[in-house]
């Protein structure tokens, strides 16, 4: 017996699709002091992309249409600065060179063709398309009673130590219409950096930092794991327990409403896993890139060793600074992946 599939459609033809368009401004200053030992470079840019290839949203099911619609419907402002500065001196012995950079960078929809959602709050027009939506988680359920005594949550099955979210729109139902824009943009939209490198006769001395401000993400939950995500849901595909889950999670001998944890579980509990306020981090950081101090080998050359050779010692990651403490901050939801390397070394530069 043959059977044969029916006939589908997965795309409608649309002769208007053109190339998206882009206008640009860029203003620059460029500004020398102290007879160019001190550099300053600042750049402004706005960029608006319109004519974006996006998905229309705006059409009604009683249209029978059976494949979605994209068009030249979106429109991007990008907006942001890049600046710089750069100090070069020798005081005798002593030569110096320091370096600061610092970028802003933001964006917003200001045309796109979607939904007419009731809740002003559910609309992407005027956010930052790196904007990210998610439930209010107010705490963890106390008992069955007040499970019964609160708005339904619509993620399958739950028990007292699971999440209890808020009702944005108090329809008694909490679901995809009470998702609201939570934190900053999962991309940085600030990215700086600071170093200064120097000698002072025989010995020079270097390190640079680098951080970034005002970006969010939220912690995996899942029990996702692959080489682009890693969630830490516990004892699912068996797997161990973070020591942050062991030392605070919810139990019936532990009944703590704010503990980081819900109850456990040997699968992911669908209601705990929801993109939400209570897995909301911060990702700002600033952390100590390297550092090398060095000593010049200067004296070996009636061994025939030439200018250059040197001894140093020199670190990499040594430091973070950041709220968020579980792990490294730039390893962001993935809580099991492979961490940032810290490296320590010596050695020694010989030019014969």
């Amino acid at each position: 017996m043959n059977s044969y599939a029916g006939y589908v459609i997965n795309r409608y033809a649309n002769p208007d699709i053109t190339w998206e368009q882009s206008e640009k401004i860029n203003l620059g200053l460029d500004v020398n002091f102290m007879r160019e030992s001190l550099k300053f470079i600042l750049d402004f840019y706005q960029d608006r992309r319109s004519r974006i290839y996006m998905r229309r949203e705006n059409f009604p099911a009683t249209a029978g249409l059976e494949a979605p619609i994209s068009g030249n419907v979106g429109e991007v402002l990008s907006r942001g600065f890049e600046s710089s500065l750069d100090y070069t001196k020798t005081f005798g012995d002593l030569w110096l060179s320091a370096r600061a950079n610092f970028t802003y960078a933001t964006n917003k929809f200001v045309k796109l063709d979607e939904r007419n959602f009731p809740d002003q709050y559910l609309k992407r027009l005027g956010s930052n398309i790196n904007q990210q939506w998610g439930l209010i988680a107010e705490r963890l359920f106390v008992d069955e009673q007040e499970i019964r005594n609160s708005p339904k949550q619509d993620f399958g099955g739950y028990l007292a130590g699971d999440i209890k979210y808020k009702d944005v729109n108090g329809d008694g139902i909490v679901n995809s219409n009470d998702r609201v824009p939570l934190g900053f943009p999962q991309v940085p939209e600030i990215q700086y950096g600071f170093g200064i490198s120097s000698a002072y006769k025989m010995f020079d001395f270097a390190f640079f930092f680098n951080g970034s401000a005002r970006v969010s993400f939220f912690i995996d939950a899942t029990a996702t794991s692959n080489n682009d995500r890693a969630g830490i849901a516990p004892f699912a595909n068996r797997r161990n327990a973070l020591q942050i889950i062991g030392d605070d999670y919810w139990s019936e001998t532990n009944p703590n409403v704010h503990a980081f944890w819900p109850r456990l579980s040997t699968f992911p509990v669908e209601n705990n896993i929801q993109q939400s306020s209570w897995w909301l981090r911060d990702g700002s950081f600033l952390r100590l890139k390297s550092v090398e101090l060095g000593y010049s080998l200067r004296k070996l050359k009636r061994l025939g060793v030439k200018e250059g050779s040197r001894f140093y010692l020199s670190t990499e990651n040594p430091l973070v600074f950041s709220s968020f403490k579980l792990w490294d901050p730039e390893m962001r939801d993935r809580g099991l992946g492979y961490p940032t390397n810290r490296r320590f070394n010596a050695g020694i530069q010989l030019t014969f």
